[in-house]
C-alpha cells in the first residue's frame, strides 16, 4: 500500500479520535486526495467545536523534499501489443531538476525504432507510476536490463549504417555502460513457477501475442520457391494441416529462414514474453520465453513443427503487404530522430 493510501485509511481513525493536530500536520501533503480528505476531516472536527491549532512553521530539509517527491527510484514500462513485432518502452529516471523521461521503440533486429527525451515534472510521474500500479501491480521492469538493451540496440544500430537521434546519444550516461552482447532475457527468472510451454497450445500463445499481426521479419523467397516446386500443378491446399505440411517441406535446411527464426523472430518473441509477464499473463510469458530459446538454441530451428506455424503467419504477413501494392518493410528500419523538448503530457 502507498503511503498516500496509507494516509487516507487513516484519516477516518483520526477524525473519530479527534487528533486535530496530527491532521493540521497533514493539511499540505503533496497528495491531492489526502489534503482533500484532510480538510474535509477538520471541518468535521471544527462544526463539532474542537479547536483546530494553527499549522507550526515548517523547517524545510532536503530529506523531506525528496521524500514528498515519492518514489525516486528509476522506473519502466514496455509494451509489446501497440506495434506488432516492436518494442516500445518508457524509462523514467528522477533528477534534482525534476524527471528524465526517455521513450522509443526497438526493433525485432535490435535497432531503434524511434527515441525522444523529454522533461517530466513529479506530479506527471507520479500520475504516470499511479497508472502502472494499477495496469502492471508489483511487476516491474528491470531498468538495467532495458537500459542495457537500449544501449545494445543504439549500437547495432550505428554498426547497421543508420544514424541515430542526438537525444539518444545526449542520454547515454543515464543508461550506463554499454553491453558487450545482447543482454540475456529477464522474463525466465520470473516465470518459473508458470506451466512450461505445450506445443499443442502454440496457437492459444501466438494469438495472445498476435504473432499474426507481425510484419515479416525474415526472407521467405527461398521458402516459397521451394513451396511452389514441391507444389507443381495441384491445386492450393486448403486445409491448414496441409499447408503447414508444405511449408514444413519447404522450409527443411533453408539458412535464411534458419537466421530469421533464431534473429528477429526470437527476440519478437522474447520481448512479447517480457510483455506478458508484465500485464500479468506468467503462463504465456514462460511459453514464449521458451519459443525463443528454443528457436536460439536448436540447431535446426526450422525444423520444430510449432514453427511452421510461426511461419504460416509470416507468409500470410507477406500475403497482406503485397496484395496492398506496398514494399515489404525492412525490420528495424530506423525512423528520423525526434527531439529533445519539455513535454506537459504524461506518458502512459
Amino acid at each position: 500500500m502507498s503511503e498516500a493510501a496509507a494516509l487516507l485509511k487513516s484519516i477516518p481513525e483520526l477524525t473519530s479520535a479527534r487528533a486535530a493536530d496530527k491532521l493540521v500536520a497533514l493539511r499540505d501533503h503533496p497528495d491531492r486526495d489526502v489534503r482533500k480528505a484532510v480538510r474535509k476531516a477538520l471541518h468535521t472536527l471544527k462544526s463539532r467545536g474542537v479547536e483546530i491549532p494553527e499549522p507550526g512553521a515548517k523547517a524545510w530539509s532536503l530529506e523531506g523534499l525528496t521524500s514528498m517527491r515519492g518514489d525516486m527510484r528509476p522506473l519502466a514500462s514496455l509494451d509489446a501489443r501497440s506495434m506488432p513485432g516492436a518494442l516500445r518502452f518508457v524509462l523514467s529516471i528522477p533528477d534534482d531538476d525534476g524527471v528524465r523521461l526517455l521513450a522509443g521503440t526497438l526493433g525485432p533486429d535490435d535497432r531503434i525504432l524511434d527515441f525522444a527525451a523529454y522533461r517530466q515534472t513529479d506530479g506527471q510521474r507520479i500520475r504516470m507510476l499511479r497508472d502502472w500500479q494499477r495496469a502492471y501491480g508489483d511487476r516491474e521492469v528491470p531498468v538495467a536490463w532495458l537500459s542495457a538493451r537500449i544501449y545494445f540496440a543504439r549500437d547495432r544500430t550505428i554498426a547497421a549504417g543508420f544514424s541515430v537521434p542526438r537525444a539518444l546519444d545526449e542520454s547515454l550516461s543515464l543508461l550506463g555502460t554499454a553491453p558487450v552482447e545482447r543482454p540475456a532475457a529477464f522474463v525466465d527468472g520470473v516465470t518459473q513457477d508458470a506451466p512450461p510451454f505445450d506445443p499443442a497450445g502454440v496457437e492459444q500463445v501466438m494469438a495472445t501475442a498476435r504473432v499474426d499481426q507481425w510484419p515479416p521479419l525474415c526472407d521467405l523467397d527461398g521458402m516459397l520457391q521451394r513451396a511452389a516446386e514441391l507444389h507443381g500443378e495441384q491445386p492450393q491446399p486448403t486445409h491448414d494441416d496441409a499447408r503447414v505440411a508444405l511449408i514444413a517441406q519447404a522450409v527443411a535446411g533453408d539458412a535464411s529462414i534458419r537466421a530469421g527464426l533464431s534473429g528477429p523472430i526470437a527476440n519478437a518473441l522474447e520481448d512479447a514474453a517480457s510483455y506478458a509477464w508484465v500485464t500479468g499473463d506468467a503462463a504465456g510469458g514462460r511459453a514464449l520465453g521458451e519459443m525463443a530459446a528454443a528457436l536460439r538454441t536448436h540447431a535446426e530451428p526450422e525444423s520444430l513443427p510449432w514453427a511452421h506455424r510461426v511461419l504460416g503467419y509470416q507468409v500470410a504477413s507477406l500475403l497482406r503487404v503485397v496484395t496492398r501494392g506496398g514494399q515489404v518493410p525492412l525490420p528495424g528500419m530506423a525512423a528520423p530522430a525526434a527531439p529533445d523538448h519539455d513535454h506537459d503530457r504524461d506518458h502512459g
